[in-house]
This record gives C-alpha cells, sequence and structure tokens, in this order.
C-alpha cells in the first residue's frame, strides 16, 4: 500500500445525520459553543441533562435558541465564554 499524505484543511463544513442521542447532543452543543458563527443542531435530544448543557451555555454568554417542534438548536457563538 502506498503512503498517502493529507494536507491541513483550512476548514471543516459539511452535514452529519445521526438519530437524536444524549451523548452526542451534549457534544454537538458544546462544540458549536467554542465555534465562531452559527451552528444548527437537528435531531438534539431534548432531556433534562441536554437542556441543562443549553442553559449554562447560555449563563456563560452562547445564544441558544431551542425548537422544540423541529428538534432543532441554533447555537450562535464567537468562540469565547463570559
Amino acid at each position: 500500500m502506498k503512503p498517502i499524505r493529507i494536507k491541513p484543511a483550512d476548514g471543516l463544513r459539511g452535514t452529519v445525520r445521526v438519530p437524536g442521542d444524549k451523548s452526542i447532543s451534549h457534544r454537538a452543543a458544546i462544540l458549536a459553543a467554542i465555534a465562531s458563527g452559527k451552528t444548527t443542531i437537528k435531531n438534539f435530544l431534548f432531556s433534562d441533562d441536554c437542556l441543562t448543557t443549553l442553559n449554562a451555555l447560555s449563563i456563560l454568554g452562547v445564544m441558544v435558541i431551542v425548537d422544540k417542534k423541529a428538534s432543532r438548536v441554533l447555537i450562535v457563538s464567537d468562540g469565547h465564554f463570559k
């Protein structure tokens, strides 16, 4: 097998579709909060502890918009916390 050289990327864009899951919902929200810009998380699991994570991020200054009807969360962050 020939070696493959992978060059560093300037950024990452894309869509990942997974079913609603507690650990993925937590991680997606936290990653969105440390990223700069807008992130939409679809199929977010609205369990009590996932909602607590969103509340904690909001307290830290991250804009969190919850749309339970669409199972979606919009997170807007500049990548910094208060």
